[in-house]
């Protein structure tokens, strides 16, 4: 009984979280699909936010995107960087090794 109770619980937390992310979302539609613009717009971030799938750590990320775009690592990190200060990347710790996910913020 304790055990279905909590699974309700955490249930009724994630429906409400994501009635506030579609209400967050409603609210700052015409922002979002302007930082969705810009950043979809750019191949360097295009190709960041479809490599991190939270299979690749930062150097395997960046250095695949390098290939893929033609653009300097350096490049590469630093648009990593930015993605990671806006919320459109996160990490995900496993040990001592951390990947690299879409937030999925911009769908």
């Amino acid at each position: 009984m304790r055990k279905m109770r909590k699974e309700e619980s955490i249930r009724d937390v994630v429906n409400r979280l994501d009635a506030l992310i579609a209400l967050v979302k409603l609210i700052y539609s015409e922002p979002l699909k302007r930082v969705r613009r810009q950043i979809t717009s750019d191949p360097v971030f295009r190709a960041i936010l479809e490599l991190a799938d939270g299979t690749r750590e930062y150097s395997t990320l960046a250095e695949d995107v390098s290939r893929r775009t033609g653009k300097h690592v350096r490049t590469v990190k630093a648009k990593i960087s930015k993605l990671l200060e806006i919320g459109v990347l996160r990490t995900i710790r496993q040990g001592k090794r951390v990947y690299y996910v879409n937030t999925g913020i911009l769908d």
